[in-house]
């Protein structure tokens, strides 16, 4: 997996407060006592294996006779980011894949006519997930997918399956169309969807897709004991609270290679969701490297200095190589890699000489495993600043309001 240090975030621009330290290696340290008492239910999964036979097994639903062409995930937010990010990751190095992925995650039509007119009916398969099993978009768009099968002419139940936490729920929509069409209906473990990744919320969809579970969940353990055995971790977490306890500033984070665009949206929920309590928190801002160099840069350097920045980069990227017919060419032989690297770098640089907040994060290469490896050290960071700043991570009660009042419009 690398060197070690690649992953810790240690280059960082910001004052680090020493009693803030001993509050987050307080917090590091009950952590760690809580998780060995399995007493944080994400740590605890981790920490089996228990469940993978049967996530394996439900796998085996949609690929036993190997005839799927194309996966399709139903549902939104926490249901589809981690998994997404999963199978983003794993696509970048095994560029041909039999099975395409596609997610339908929005009402927009015109996004699911492009999906719909993009597979066929007798080599599709669907998986359907809601937690509470009343999520709108996730009903809707499943029951137009059953309505498509049927003018297909394909049996609906052998090529969807539905995953909720209440399965025997009568008065749960979900449950509901999974009786009327005898419909395979699996459990969905007792976690949050921003934090689901690793249960079989995120590790089904990325087993169907060839992704091997007991790697993912090896990975995620191994970083976790990782972290606790390198102190130098409370530096990512304690910095975020200096000062201004994180309200008023931004998270700007800023990736190179596109491969990584979805674990960005996985942490972009995440973030906001976990930490926009009671008035505190800190709005996450996304950048693509080089890209918005061209169109954000100048507000980072030159704009009001109310950012914290993180960058992630991919240091084992080469890619395409500048031919070097002239050598009076600046970039005369080097790669598209080395040139992405070198402006990460220099932005870095100058953002750090401006007494900006600004931290770098250098992965190998974007595979599962160094994925799954920052996912784990972004959930636990997550954690320990909730912790700092004193708000619940795993409550939602602002977003829970907006589905009553759906619901309440709807009826």
């Amino acid at each position: 997996m690398g060197v070690k240090e690649n992953y810790i975030f240690r280059s960082s621009n910001w004052a680090i407060n020493n009693d803030l330290l001993n509050k987050t290696n307080n917090i590091l340290l009950r952590f760690k006592k809580s998780i060995e008492l399995n007493k944080i239910p994400i740590f605890s999964l981790i920490d089996t294996d228990k469940d993978i036979d049967e996530i394996v097994q439900n796998a085996n639903f949609f690929t036993f006779d190997n005839k799927l062409t194309d996966f399709v995930l139903i549902g939104t937010g926490g249901s589809s980011l981690g998994a997404d990010a999963l199978i983003q990751a794993y696509s970048n190095h095994n560029l041909n894949k039999k099975i395409n992925f596609h997610i339908l995650d929005t009402l927009d039509s015109n996004s699911v006519s492009k999906i719909l007119n993009s597979i066929q009916p007798n080599t599709a398969k669907f998986l359907a997930i809601s937690k509470s099993g009343k999520t709108t978009e996730t009903i809707a768009l499943l029951l137009l997918i059953i309505d498509w099968l049927i003018a297909n002419d394909i049996k609906v139940k052998e090529s969807v399956m539905v995953m909720c936490e209440n399965i025997n729920d009568k008065e749960n929509d979900l449950i509901r169309i999974v009786k009327q069409y005898s419909l395979k209906a699996i459990q969905h473990e007792n976690i949050g969807g921003r934090f689901s990744v690793f249960s079989s919320t995120g590790l089904l969809p990325a087993t169907i897709m060839g992704i091997d579970p007991y790697s993912i969940r090896d990975t995620a353990r191994n970083t976790l004991r990782n972290i606790f055995d390198d102190n130098s971790f409370i530096l990512s977490s304690s910095v975020f609270s200096e000062t201004n306890n994180l309200s008023g500033k931004l998270n700007c984070i800023i990736h190179y290679g596109d491969a990584l665009a979805a674990f960005i949206n996985w942490y972009k929920q995440l973030w906001n969701e976990s930490l926009g309590k009671d008035s505190k928190g800190s709005f996450l801002l996304t950048a693509k490297g080089s890209i918005d160099q061209h169109s954000q840069l100048q507000m980072w350097l030159d704009g009001p200095n109310i950012a914290n920045y993180t960058f992630i980069k991919v240091a084992n990227i080469e890619g395409y190589k500048i031919p070097t017919a002239d050598k009076d060419i600046l970039l005369s032989g080097l790669t598209f890699g080395k040139i992405q690297n070198i402006m990460a770098d220099s932005t870095f640089s100058a953002l750090k000489e401006n007494n900006r907040s600004v931290r770098i994060i250098s992965i190998p290469d974007i595979t599962v495993e160094t994925v799954t490896e920052l996912m784990v050290k972004f959930i636990l960071e997550v954690l320990v600043v909730a912790e700092l700043m004193q708000v619940d991570p795993y409550t939602q009660n602002a977003v829970e309001k907006i589905k009553n009042n759906v619901s309440k419009r709807l009826k």
